[in-house]
């Protein structure tokens, strides 16, 4: 029998449902999992200041792992506890590779949790029949658009929490992901929709984030449940002391697991969380 003192929890067709939405049975799980002494913590691969204003007012719902374990913030007082940086060279690096995809690869940048995307990629959203009406949605909400996103990039080189590949030839996947192995120096990447690479620091993501979270919290990561969906949760299910993904999860993800919960759409993290609540917080 495990003890669950702390909940990580992806957001994205993981506690929110495939549209984005937070069910009224997860916002209670939350509050009846905090209100039992066990630490909600979101772990996300979107930046703090992506993350759904209706998620952040839950009471017990203090702490965030943000842009894929780059950055640990306070959720209550806004405070970025910790950071991960991309080195200048690399920044140099990463833009360098992508201009040799000027036509079909868009760069996100994040800044100190801040998300700005190439005006090129929000212009042409509406016509773009391989992003999900849920990811336009998101998108238009959450970026600040940038005229010329290299410019940018470029000046604030030092502050860049991490960077995306937006990339709709999914043919190129590996080919991309081949290149910045070779090409790009001291980088984590990892994906989380198959249009998508997320790139940060070396030290980045969720597993990682996961540990130092806590590290700061003084909670063993035995005592840990998380819960994921996609490639960049995989190393965070592994680390936690039990590990859970739901049904609609990437094939990398379910292998991690130690155990498999119903699809996102059903509410099924709001239902493994009473069930640890409801057992004293007991697992096995």
């Amino acid at each position: 029998m495990t003890k669950i003192k702390m909940l990580a929890f992806d957001l994205d067709d993981t506690a929110l449902d495939g549209q984005g939405k937070l069910a009224p049975e997860t916002r209670e799980a939350f509050i009846a999992a905090a209100e039992a002494g066990i630490e909600p913590v979101i772990a996300s691969g979107r930046s703090f200041y992506s993350l759904p204003e209706d998620l952040l007012d839950i009471p017990g719902v203090n702490y965030a792992i943000c842009s894929n374990g780059a950055n640990l913030f306070n959720v209550k007082t806004k405070e970025c506890m910790e950071a991960f940086f991309l080195e200048p060279e690399s920044v140099e690096q990463i833009v360098a590779l992508a201009d040799d995809y000027l036509d079909t690869l868009y760069l996100d940048a994040f800044t100190r949790g801040i998300p700005h995307s190439d005006r090129r990629l929000l212009d042409t959203l509406l016509a773009n029949d391989k992003i999900s009406e849920h990811r336009k949605k998101y998108l238009r909400k959450t970026r600040r658009a940038e005229d010329d996103i290299r410019s940018f990039i470029r000046e604030h080189k030092t502050e860049l929490d991490c960077m995306n590949y937006n990339v709709f030839d999914t043919s190129l996947f590996e080919e991309l992901t081949g290149r910045l192995k070779k090409e790009v120096e001291n980088i984590y990447f990892t994906s989380s929709i198959p249009e998508l690479i997320e790139i940060s620091f070396r030290e980045s993501g969720k597993g990682p984030g996961l540990r130092r979270m806590c590290d700061y919290l003084n909670i063993p990561l035995e005592n840990v449940a998380a819960f994921g969906n996609a490639d960049n949760d995989a190393e965070m299910i592994c680390l936690a002391g039990v590990g859970y993904a739901v049904a609609n999860s990437s094939q990398v993800a379910l292998d991690a697991a130690d155990i498999i919960i119903g699809p996102c759409w059903e509410n099924s993290v709001a239902s493994a969380i009473q069930d640890i609540v409801a057992a004293d917080g007991f697992v096995g």
